[in-house]
């Protein structure tokens, strides 16, 4: 066998356990009951009201969601790009830093603020202002959406910003040259042919959204506003329903395909080539005063989806008695508790930055077999194994977790709980960030450097470790960091997968949460994403070195 046949089957066999055959034992498990063909899980999931309100809510959940973060997203991205607004790193900033924070931790921070009873700014409308039909209700539809936002809005941001940028500027030159005014020709030219990414974020964003579990258990939960993840979370209760949870992860499954589907047939009647042989950068549009409204805006986001929810966990993790006087009640005795005393703290971080990095480094070694395979080779199957490996972006955390359940749970592995399948879970959910990376990273090294490594007398291991992988290297990382963040605050799949020894951090401050130690779960939350910053910072600083001292090699 020549080598990229090896790596042809070893790049399928993994694919196979990770992808295929758990997905495939979702299907059986979803049209099988006690050994015998059925339709019942199917028809309980779309009939029982149970189950239909919570489909309803997660598809209005997730419309609400997609809508918001386009009016919030593509303004920002817009004002970034071709504006002359003030303080452009700044706003950029809140869009990341919106992205980085953990949805359930902005889920947590506005129950603090929008309790019904105790949330701080229900308590001082209602005794200090005297106005009780000025609160809000955090638990709700509305408060899904609220904590939902935050999360979601920097898919349309990044995608538009990144497109405005690419877009032909003879194009809109041309249509000030016949008249339009900028406004005008920034609806009738520029965004038209940014719709794409705008599309493509508001499907990103909607996926999102309606997969979230933490966020939706936190808020929903207490409000009876149940979605989807929550009514699959419920069915792991004793006695389990396998069936009903498979039928109901499938109908997730087809929302999302659906979705890309729509996206996939309206795009396809236009034409939206943004790039020309002659374009040059866009004169940046003069706001005049309406500039400061502009970054009054992005200060408003900043404000709600960053600011609030980090002072709010701030504040209550040094506070003795969280209310209006918390200032005279400082303590650190939460921090205490949750570093020192909380033996569940010390393990979930060692778990969950074990399971971040095995997960990152296993994702891009996987795409990098794939990428390369498809890239390099002619051998049959790697367009299919290339299709295969980006199954798993249209499958929420709490599907995979699902599927990988029913396959393991029907062999004699005792892998069920343990460390181990929580990575599978992580490694299968985000392999196609490692694959795409790794694709994008090979795409820029011109295979004649492999082919004169190989006439030279190396071998393709050699040659790989040698020539490609230090080449590579930069990209990779970039696609190892892109895997590690999100598993790093992964919750949905791990809800359903941990034990008291395999438990994670985003799952330690969910339980703790259940418990109503809202104290301690803010100092907790306070931890997660000092450790989550610090993570990041040290796997960015080691990734630059190593791609510098591999490219001067």
């Amino acid at each position: 066998m020549r080598a990229e046949h090896v790596v042809l089957v070893v790049a399928a066999a993994t694919l196979m356990i990770l992808v295929v055959l758990p997905l495939a034992s979702l299907i059986v498990g979803s049209v099988v009951d006690g050994g015998r063909p059925t339709l019942e899980h199917f028809r309980e999931a779309l009939r029982g009201r149970l189950y239909v309100q919570a489909l309803w809510n997660s598809l209005v959940l997730g419309a609400w969601t997609a809508a918001l973060s386009v009016v919030i997203g593509l303004p920002l991205a817009w004002a970034v790009s071709r504006t002359n607004v003030p303080g452009k790193r700044f706003l950029h900033f809140t869009a990341v830093i919106s992205y980085l924070t953990p949805p359930f931790l902005t889920a947590i921070a506005f129950v603090n603020l929008f309790g019904p009873n105790a949330g701080l700014v229900n308590r001082f409308v209602r005794d200090v202002l005297s106005a009780p039909a000025l609160t809000f209700n955090v638990f709700s539809m509305a408060g899904l959406v609220l904590v939902t936002v935050p999360h979601t809005f920097p898919f349309v941001y990044l995608l538009a910003a990144s497109a405005l940028e690419s877009v032909d500027a003879s194009m809109e030159e041309s249509a000030q040259i016949l008249g339009a005014g900028r406004w005008r020709t920034a609806a009738a030219v520029t965004l038209p042919l940014v719709a794409p990414a705008v599309l493509s974020g508001a499907l990103v964003a909607f996926v999102n959204a309606i997969a979230l579990f933490g966020s939706q258990a936190i808020v929903g939960l207490p409000g009876r506003v149940f979605t989807l993840p929550t009514r699959i979370y419920a069915l792991f209760d004793y006695p389990p329903q396998y069936g009903l949870a498979s039928a109901l992860s499938l109908i997730f499954v087809a929302i999302t395909v659906a979705a890309l589907y729509l996206q996939r047939r309206y795009l396809a009647r236009r034409s939206y080539v943004t790039v020309g042989g002659k374009g040059g950068r866009p004169q940046l549009v003069d706001l005049g005063r309406a500039r400061f409204a502009v970054l009054a805006f992005g200060v408003a986001v900043f404000v709600i989806a960053v600011a609030a929810p980090y002072l709010t966990l701030l504040a209550v993790s040094v506070s003795k008695s969280w209310g209006l006087t918390f200032w005279q009640n400082l303590t650190l005795q939460h921090y205490r508790f949750v570093l020192l005393e909380y033996d569940v703290t010390r393990r979930a971080i060692v778990n969950s930055l074990m399971l971040a990095a095995g997960a990152a480094t296993l994702a891009v070694v996987l795409g990098s077999l794939v990428g390369w395979v498809d890239l390099r080779t002619t051998a049959p199957g790697r367009k299919l194994l290339d299709y295969v490996s980006l199954i798993p972006l249209g499958l929420p955390g709490i599907v995979v977790a699902v599927a990988l359940i029913q396959f393991w749970l029907a062999l004699p592995i005792p892998i069920y709980g343990t460390l181990l399948i929580i990575l599978l879970a992580y490694t299968a959910r985000y392999v196609p960030l490692g694959v795409r990376s790794a694709n994008a990273a090979f795409r820029q090294i011109d295979p004649s450097l492999e082919e004169t490594a190989r006439v030279t007398g190396a071998g393709w291991l050699r040659t790989f470790r040698s020539v490609t992988l230090p080449l590579a290297r930069p990209g990779l990382f970039a696609g190892w960091l892109l895997v590690f963040v999100p598993a790093l605050q992964e919750l949905s799949a791990s809800i359903l997968l941990f034990s008291s020894g395999s438990i994670t951090l985003a799952v330690a401050v969910y339980n703790l949460y259940e418990t109503g130690a809202l104290k301690p779960v803010a100092a907790l939350a306070i931890v997660t994403m000092v450790i989550i910053t610090a993570a990041i910072a040290l796997a960015t600083r080691l990734g630059r070195g190593g791609a510098g001292v591999s490219v001067a090699q």
